[in-house]
């Protein structure tokens, strides 16, 4: 009897010994791979939110200086300002605009927004101004560097003396 008890416990810690089954890894290879296939579209789709909204502030920030000087002049900045940088950020290092502050001041139309990138970024600007009581800014870039860009608009207009400026968003995402 003390055999046979001994017997069975040595068994019994042999089977615990031995480790998964190949079903066991199987299915808990399906379950992670499940999981990376609805988790990493996500986190992709987040990153270029992330980078769609550094247009949106950005154009902010010319809205905001654009008003100002329209309120203190009764006129928008006139003139324009190229898309800057002239070269996609895609095709820089990083796959990002370098911060270069030669590449903004010195144009009149940014000197007089006051707006420069300091940090390195993924939208080229551009701004235009034909007329004192109208203007407008865009940011364009190619968030993930597949050939389709994506532009962001923020037209301004003043009436009555009254400044105003409006953000369009791209129909379709990049």
């Amino acid at each position: 009897m003390f055999s046979t008890v001994t017997s069975h416990r040595h068994r019994d810690r042999r089977r615990r010994a031995r480790g998964f089954t190949l079903i066991e890894l199987m299915v808990v290879v399906a379950i992670i791979g499940t999981l990376a296939a609805v988790a990493i579209p996500k986190f992709l789709d987040y990153m270029k939110k992330s980078k769609r909204t550094e247009a949106e502030l950005n154009l902010g920030a010319i809205a905001k200086a654009a008003d100002a000087t329209y309120v203190e002049t009764t006129s928008y900045p006139l003139g324009g300002a190229a898309q800057t940088p002239a070269q996609a950020c895609c095709d820089q290092p990083g796959k990002k605009c370098a911060a270069v502050p030669g590449q903004w001041v010195g144009i009149p139309a940014w000197d007089a927004l006051d707006f420069e990138m300091t940090q390195p970024f993924y939208f080229q600007y551009r701004y235009r101004a034909n007329s004192a009581d109208e203007y407008s800014a865009e940011a364009e870039g190619d968030l993930d560097c597949d050939g389709d860009s994506i532009v962001f608009t923020m037209d301004g207009l003043a009436t009555d003396g009254v400044p105003t400026s409006a953000l369009t968003r791209p129909v379709t995402r990049d």
